[in-house]
């Protein structure tokens, strides 16, 4: 072989490795790419089912020690949402902890910088709604976390839902105090000796009643519905969009 022939050779294997390497970076480039986005997609699909669960198990309660150490709240903004919810299972023997803890869902930053969702959880409930407890990153690659809130009544999405109930004991009271006038007027309704009147008399209490019920519950209940929606962001900045909706069960305060 002549020296030209070897040139052309060596350029010719030079020119195939290049290809070939250039191919190979790609295809590891791609994969590397494609499992990101799976754990990605992934570790989103357990974070909308959690905070689904946990959301529709959401609770605001008129039970309060007389020193008024426990409050719930419900306080959902466009990108954070604050509840208490009666979804937690303890897994700890003698920890002295029941299913009843408040949460916390936010976008912020993890210690790297990069956008991702922060969950606190506190399980206790005590007079400090909304501070304390442990935080961790649940999830990141998170391009946007957008929060809406269906009202029933109004049959239509709100953007925000604040409820605190700080004053449980006195609304418990007059929540019972009406409870009882319901009773009284069931009695004079099924009455025999009441007669026509004693039914109008029953009809006009039910009237006051509801009527009274409905000021002391006014703006303290649950939202029907939570819509949830989740963009996720890859290394190539493509964005990548998952929106889901739970039902809150119980929407009216607990009380008994």
């Amino acid at each position: 072989m002549t020296l030209l022939e070897v040139m052309v050779a060596v350029a010719l294997l030079a020119l195939m490795g290049v290809l070939v390497y250039g191919s190979l970076v790609i295809t590891i480039k791609s994969q590397q790419r494609a499992e990101l986005l799976q754990e990605r997609y992934h570790g989103a699909r357990v974070f909308l089912h959690r905070i689904k669960r946990e959301l529709s198990m959401s609770y605001l309660s008129l039970h309060q020690a007389e020193d008024q150490r426990t409050q719930t709240l419900f306080d959902g903004g466009d990108d954070q949402v604050i509840f208490n919810t009666s979804a937690y299972e303890p897994i700890r023997r003698d920890a002295h902890e029941s299913d009843q803890l408040e949460l916390e869902y936010r976008l912020d930053r993890d210690e790297d910088g990069e956008p991702a969702i922060i969950r606190r959880v506190k399980y206790h409930v005590d007079d400090r709604p909304g501070k304390g407890g442990d935080e961790e990153v649940v999830l990141s690659g998170v391009a946007e976390f957008e929060l809406s809130y269906y009202d029933k009544d109004k049959e239509d999405w709100r953007d925000d839902w604040q409820v605190t109930i700080e004053d449980a004991q006195e609304m418990r009271a007059i929540m019972k105090e009406i409870e009882k006038a319901r009773e009284t007027a069931e009695s004079v309704r099924n009455d025999d000796n009441s007669g026509v009147l004693g039914i109008a008399a029953a009809a006009g209490m039910d009237k006051m009643i509801d009527k009274a019920e409905g000021e002391v519950l006014e703006d303290i209940f649950l939202p029907n519905r939570v819509r949830i929606r989740l963009v996720l962001k890859d290394d190539d900045d493509q964005e990548y969009l998952l929106e889901t909706q739970t039902e809150i069960r119980v929407t009216d305060p607990l009380w008994y």
